[in-house]
């Protein structure tokens, strides 16, 4: 699963907060998200090109912190094969608990 493989090589290139899958804790962390992405593609020898979506969301009481962990992520993501971002890394706003929270969104090329 994507989500799976993007946590492990957040966790092996030291991002230490905590890394939820498909939720967002209360306090500072990290969540992946499976999104939307784009149609596969299929080629004559039946062989897939895959373009699922994959959203980051970092929260953290610290407006500074969490960018710096969110372009952090944005770099190591960048780096590996296949991902292809969507934007900048962006400032969603603050949540109920003041936390501020930032968000980068990916296309990620998957060869089947």
């Amino acid at each position: 699963m994507l989500i799976s493989k993007v946590k492990e090589i957040l966790e092996v290139n030291d991002i230490k907060e905590n890394i939820t899958m498909g939720s967002l804790a209360d306090s500072d962390s990290v969540g992946l998200f499976a999104t939307a992405g784009q149609p596969a593609t299929l080629y004559f020898d039946n062989q897939k090109l895959e373009r699922p979506g994959l959203q980051v969301i970092v929260r953290n009481k610290s407006y500074e912190k969490g960018f710096e962990i969110i372009r952090n992520i944005y770099e190591i993501l960048n780096k590996q094969v296949g991902f292809n971002p969507q934007q900048s890394p962006f400032y969603i706003g603050r949540d109920e608990k003041g936390n501020a929270e930032f968000s980068v969104n990916y296309i990620v090329y998957i060869e089947d």
